[in-house]
């Protein structure tokens, strides 16, 4: 399909390089889930010829090819998709493979969203590059009034945990958007100040922590039963345990405020059950 002479579409990803095409992106292989769903809301869904194994949503996104998994992308199958452009997350693709991309001639824009807003951003962008841009413009649009709807403060900021791992127990530490959104939502993430993204927690520091809200990402509340008889959390003690959909908290697109919407009325009603317990049960040792 040919386009009529137009100016360059020029963008910064996140990784801070420049991204030029001469005309709108007809044909995008995403490799990340969060890029497919950012692409579908963008308005760019008609352009996708590849998508990441784990692509599941929107619903339409499961009949797309698949040109790889987390466990391997082949060079030559994102190849022979004959993209003009290629989604990649900055911290999820192999370098090698976006360098080699590139040294093909093939574009390469990396989303690595740190904040909210970044989120926001990525839409615009991916509309410019796929020529839907007051779809993007809309879409960022609708993220951002979600959050700023949501968003909230309360006084004190509830103690956050949020549970990754079970065995062994582990959290998320503050490079991840997950700690974003629960401050966000007015609450304390614990252990955002470790030195490491995916930290492992021992029984003594989270009793030292003590916990005032457990949220985990889980289709049900099945892990909560891991919890019981631990009434010395004050989490445990008012009850205050949250199940968040796994795909909506942990994908950093435009479902994400949807999870922030549900982990604000988590918090507020945490806020709520927590009031009933005494000073001395709220205070950290």
């Amino acid at each position: 399909m040919a386009f009529p002479a137009q100016a360059q579409i020029r963008v910064v990803d996140d990784q801070g390089d420049t991204l030029t095409l001469a005309a709108p992106a007809q044909r995008i292989v995403a490799l990340a889930p969060h890029l497919v769903e950012d692409a579908f809301a963008a308005g760019a869904g008609a352009e996708l010829v590849g998508v990441i194994a784990g692509s599941d949503y929107p619903p339409a996104a499961r009949e797309l090819p698949r040109v790889g998994s987390y466990r391997g992308i082949p060079l030559e199958t994102v190849v022979s998709a004959q993209p003009d452009l290629v989604l990649a997350w900055g911290s999820g693709t192999p370098d090698a493979l976006v360098r080699k991309l590139q040294a093909l001639g093939i574009p390469v824009y990396r989303s690595e969203p740190r904040r909210l807003a970044d989120i926001a951003g990525n839409l615009r962008d991916i509309g410019l590059l796929s020529g839907h841009p007051a779809v993007g413009e809309r879409a960022a649009a609708r993220f951002e009034r979600a959050l700023l709807e949501s968003r909230q403060r309360l006084t004190p900021a509830p103690r956050v945990f949020y549970q990754l791992g079970q065995a062994p127990l582990t959290t998320l530490g503050d490079g991840q958007i997950v700690t974003r959104v629960i401050r966000h939502c007015g609450g304390e993430p614990l252990f955002a100040d470790a030195p490491v993204l995916v930290p492992e927690i021992g029984w003594e520091a989270l009793l030292l922590a003590r916990p005032e809200v457990i949220v985990a990402a889980a289709r049900d509340d099945a892990w909560q039963a891991f919890w019981a008889g631990h009434e010395a959390l004050p989490a445990v003690a008012a009850g205050t345990l949250y199940s968040l959909d796994p795909d909506a908290i942990s994908r950093p697109g435009p479902r994400l405020a949807q999870a922030a919407r549900q982990l604000c009325a988590n918090l507020a009603d945490a806020a709520a059950r927590l009031a009933s317990l005494s000073p001395g049960q709220r205070q950290a040792q």
